[in-house]
């Protein structure tokens, strides 16, 4: 198994390691020929999902990546025999083009301990908390019940399709902050506390930062529930592990793929796509570009974009959240921790167990934690739970990451109209796949998955055109 040049490691008592041992990792390579029918520039899952639909419909299909592994933001590492998620992780049945997938491949799922946590705890500046998952559950359902409910019925007349949001909705929705919505709710105590948390946690930055039309739009996914919410974002894993659904669409594609070369431009010459890295050209009759909202600035398309679109490809989204995994140095069980804005770790979830010894999982937000310091993790995960001793943390800085940029997708206020039609448009030769501006899981596996599918889609119908 190779090593990646991204990532990093850190056993107490020892220097950080950059670099994990990953199944994601693949020997550099090269395009063996420079003219393809299309030609996908990053392999996501979004670019290998289009890659597979395209390869597989007999088109020769090559694959520009500029990192030294496939996955995306999803990221393997596997140490000690035991497959640890760096990057994006969680699926479920109700996500319903991941869990195809999953069919499509025989691979099977496993769940995390605190996707059926027994207790939970709540850091706030009064101190530490900790109950019964099935309390805090319910104080949590009723916050974030009253928090969504725009409508009198849940949001589930306002928001009835969590694919596609009406205008009268966007009007509404749109204009709001995470933090103005929260203004307007008159919880309190632990409800309030749980609230917070919960928001920064999905938009893994300031409230004040994040748009309350995307919270809407997981409330409609999750059914409208907050316990069938946090079931779709971190209960189920794949067993066999992301980089194993990445490698079956990368086989399936039949495409050649170029590692370690990120795109620098693509433009359209007498009637030919011509995609360029620093050391290579490769000319295509269409381009699927996979690569994440936050860096389609970095590409140079010419003249070929109209205004409007050159506008949505310097636009960010917000979500710069820290990720990483701590193995420590007892059980904690089934448990789930808390902590509304600022504090710098959000919420922490005890994975699973090896050896009699948790794996917990820590999220915050605006990248307030340095990765390669064990003893400020340590610290921050001491807030929860006393005494705990982190032995080993494996993690990934997203946000710093020149091809990632920031982590999952949320949208600012008012960046949804105002960007996601044009990211959404295709503009033939050119056509863009990427979960973040998918219609339904934005900046999930699924939302991937239904991104590279509709890509592909669109380019068989240019390609079998007849103009």
């Amino acid at each position: 198994m190779s090593k990646t040049s991204d990532g990093l490691s850190i056993a107490r008592g020892r220097a950080a390691t950059r670099g994990l041992t990953s199944p994601g990792a693949l020997a550099k390579a090269r395009l063996p020929d420079d003219e393809y029918d299309v030609v996908v520039v990053g392999a996501g899952f979004a670019g290998l999902t289009a890659a597979r639909e395209l390869g597989s419909r007999g088109l020769r299909v090559a694959i520009v990546e500029a990192r030294d592994r496939i996955g995306g933001r999803t990221f393997v590492t596997e140490q000690g025999g035991q497959k640890y998620e760096i990057g994006g992780t969680w699926v479920h049945w109700g996500q319903p083009y991941v869990w195809s997938e999953l069919h499509r491949y025989g691979l099977t799922i496993t769940e995390s301990l605190s996707g059926a946590a027994d207790t939970m705890s709540v850091l706030t500046a009064d101190g530490l908390t900790t109950d019964t998952a099935e309390s805090i559950g319910k104080d949590l359902e009723q916050a974030l019940t009253a928090y969504c409910d725009i409508d009198g019925a849940q949001c589930r007349v306002a928001f009835a399709n969590p694919h596609a949001a009406s205008t009268e909705l966007l009007a509404r929705s749109d204009e709001l902050s995470l933090a103005d919505r929260f203004a307007a709710i008159p919880s309190q105590g632990r409800q309030r506390d749980l609230l917070l948390s919960f928001l920064t946690m999905n938009a893994a930055t300031d409230p004040a930062k994040g748009g309350f039309h995307d919270q809407l739009r997981w409330w409609a996914l999750g059914e409208y529930s907050a316990d069938s919410l946090l079931k779709r974002l971190g209960r189920y894993k794949i067993a066999e592990g992301t980089s194993a659904l990445a490698a079956a669409l990368l086989r399936d594609s039949k495409a050649d793929i170029a590692l370690e070369q990120p795109v620098s431009r693509i433009d359209v010459v007498d009637g030919k796509v011509r995609v360029r890295t620093k050391t290579m050209e490769v000319s295509c009759k269409s381009v699927v570009v996979a690569v994440p909202l936050n860096v389609l600035g970095d590409i140079d398309f010419g003249a070929e974009l109209s205004a409007a679109r050159s506008a949505a490809h310097q636009e960010r989204h917000v979500c710069a959240g820290t990720k990483f995994i701590a193995r420590v140095d007892r059980s904690v069980g089934a448990w789930v921790g808390f902590a509304p804005f600022p504090n710098p770790l959000t919420m922490i979830v005890a994975d699973r167990e090896v050896d009699g010894k948790s794996v917990l999982v820590g999220f915050g937000p605006d990248d307030e934690i340095k990765l390669d310091d064990i003893h400020q993790i340590e610290a921050e995960v001491r807030k929860f739970l006393p005494g705990i001793v982190v032995e080993e943390v494996f993690a990934h800085d997203w946000t710093q990451d020149p091809y990632a940029k920031g982590g999952w997708t949320w949208f600012s206020p008012r960046q949804t109209s105002r960007v996601l039609p044009e990211l959404q448009a295709p503009m033939p030769p050119l056509f863009f796949a990427n979960t973040d501006w998918a219609s339904g899981w934005r900046g999930f596996i699924d939302g991937a998955i239904e991104e590279g599918i509709r890509g592909a889609r669109d380019v068989l119908s240019f390609l079998r055109s007849p103009a």
